[in-house]
Parts: structure tokens; C-alpha cells; sequence
């Protein structure tokens, strides 16, 4: 666990799998993040439990907690340490705390770890272009637009562009010092 500003990042538990499923059930959520169609709370359960009892090396996936309550999750995925590289994605499903700077928190965490405990050098992400919320995210936490792929995938009906945003380990660290005063590159979280 690591935490800054009331944001903890922590491994998901069993007890949170109704919470989470919750989220899942969410339409909004859906949209914006792209989620397959909705499953039934027996599959979910299965998906889930299997995630946190038999953990992956390559995709991890962190609850964000705020002041002691489950509202959202940090997944780094795709890990290559071959390329030291990885995607990142992030849910924030408790509406209530929307607009708090709860997710820019949680993913600098994530990416100190990523770039720390991980030892990667790039992380990037892929966001439909109707998802303003989430580019503005990586924004503030010093990614670039790298790229934009045009009417990549079908959403809802709907062809829709895939931007591609990607950060460097030295442009977080400048960044995000200058944002948290974190610990430096070379000191890894406990």
C-alpha cells in the first residue's frame, strides 16, 4: 500500500468484488471506458476472484481508496519488462468523488510505482477521443499526445478515434516533482 493526500493505492480484496461489480453495471462507466457488454455477477465473481487470489505479473490491478473507502481502480497492464513498458487505465466508479483530483493522485502513484518498483521507462494510454475527462487526466500528469488513431474501433454503433498518450520516466519526474515533491526516480515505494 502507498498512499499521498488521503489516496491509497491497495491490492483489491474479495470483499470488494460486489463494489466493483457494482461499477461494472454502471452505463456511463461503460461508455467512457469502453467496457465489454455487462456479465453476470457469477462471472464477474469468478473473473475477479481468480485476479486476486492468482495475481498476474503482467497486468496489476490496484484499488484507489479515499479516506478509507473503496472508490475507484489503477490497472497497469500489458507489462513488458523486455521493453520496460506498459499501458495504464483507471476507473474512478464512486461518482461522488468525481472532480477532486482523486484520480491525478492515484495515477501518479501508479506511475511512481510503475516507474520504481517496475523499472519501466514508458507507459502510455489509449483514449476514445469522446472521453475528455480521462485526456485531460493525462494531461495534468505530464503525458503527451502521441498519436491519434482515426475511427479505430466501433463504440456503441459508432466508429470512434483512439488517442495514444504516452510519458517518459524523466518527464514524470520533472513533472511530478514539480506537482507532489515525491520521492526522486532512484527510491523505490515500500
Amino acid at each position: 500500500m502507498f498512499s499521498l493526500h488521503h489516496v491509497t493505492l491497495r491490492p483489491l480484496e474479495l470483499d470488494d468484488i460486489d463494489l466493483l461489480y457494482s461499477w461494472d453495471l454502471d452505463i456511463e462507466l461503460n461508455i467512457l471506458k469502453g467496457w465489454t457488454p455487462r456479465r453476470s455477477l457469477r462471472a464477474f465473481r469468478q473473473i475477479y476472484e481468480q485476479r486476486i487470489t492468482q495475481p498476474s505479473d503482467t497486468n496489476i490491478r490496484f484499488g484507489i481508496q479515499y479516506e478509507g473507502h473503496l472508490v475507484g481502480f489503477v490497472d497497469l497492464g500489458l507489462i513488458d519488462h523486455e521493453q520496460q513498458r506498459a499501458a495504464i487505465g483507471i476507473a474512478i466508479g464512486d461518482k461522488q468523488v468525481w472532480g477532486r483530483g482523486i484520480g491525478t493522485t492515484a495515477l501518479c502513484l501508479l506511475l511512481d510505482y510503475a516507474f520504481t518498483v517496475q523499472r519501466l521507462e514508458r507507459v502510455y494510454a489509449e483514449i476514445y477521443g469522446f472521453n475528455a475527462r480521462s485526456m485531460r487526466l493525462m494531461q495534468r500528469a505530464g503525458f503527451q499526445q502521441e498519436g491519434m488513431l482515426r475511427q479505430h474501433e466501433l463504440h456503441n454503433g459508432a466508429r470512434q478515434d483512439l488517442y495514444i498518450f504516452g510519458l517518459l520516466k524523466p518527464e514524470f519526474y520533472q513533472h511530478h516533482q514539480s506537482l507532489f515533491g515525491l520521492p526522486h526516480q532512484e527510491q523505490a515505494i515500500q
